[in-house]
C-alpha cells in the first residue's frame, strides 16, 4: 500500500487566499464607512466584524484538517459548527455590550468579510486537489 500524504500546501495556499480576500474586502468597507461618515468608531466595528469572520475562517480550516487525518471521526466538523457559531454569538455581543461598537459597521465587516469568503472559496474550489 502506498502512502499519500496529505496535501497540505494547496490547502495552505487555499486558505491564505481566502484570509488575503477577506482582509481587502474588510478594509475596504472599513474605507467606506470612513469616507462616508468620517466615524473612528465605525471603522474600528468594521475591522472587528472583518476580524470575526477570519477567525471563524481559520477555526474551519484547522477542523477540516484535523478531520482529514487518519482515524478522525466526522464529530469534529460537528462541534465545529457549534464552537464557531458560540465564538460569532460571544464575539458580537463582547462588542455591543462591553466595547459598544457600532451595529451597523459591525455587521457590515462581518458579513462583508463572510460574503468575501464564500464567493472567493466558490473561485477557489478543486484547487486543493493534489
Amino acid at each position: 500500500m502506498t502512502h499519500v500524504p496529505y496535501p497540505q500546501a494547496p490547502m495552505r495556499n487555499v486558505l491564505v487566499r481566502l484570509i488575503v480576500i477577506q482582509t481587502v474586502a474588510t478594509l475596504a468597507i472599513a474605507l467606506g464607512f470612513y469616507l462616508w461618515i468620517r466615524a473612528p468608531l465605525a471603522v474600528w466595528s468594521v475591522l472587528y466584524g472583518g476580524a470575526i469572520a477570519m477567525v471563524v475562517a481559520l477555526l474551519l480550516a484547522w477542523r477540516v484538517h484535523r478531520a482529514s487525518r487518519p482515524g478522525a471521526s466526522i464529530a469534529g466538523l460537528y462541534l465545529s459548527t457549534l464552537e464557531r457559531a458560540l465564538f460569532v454569538t460571544v464575539a458580537f455581543a463582547l462588542a455591543l455590550a462591553v466595547l459598544k461598537l457600532a451595529p451597523l459597521a459591525l455587521i457590515s465587516g462581518f458579513v462583508g468579510a463572510e460574503a468575501a469568503y464564500y464567493f472567493t472559496a466558490g473561485l477557489l474550489r478543486g484547487q486543493t486537489r493534489a
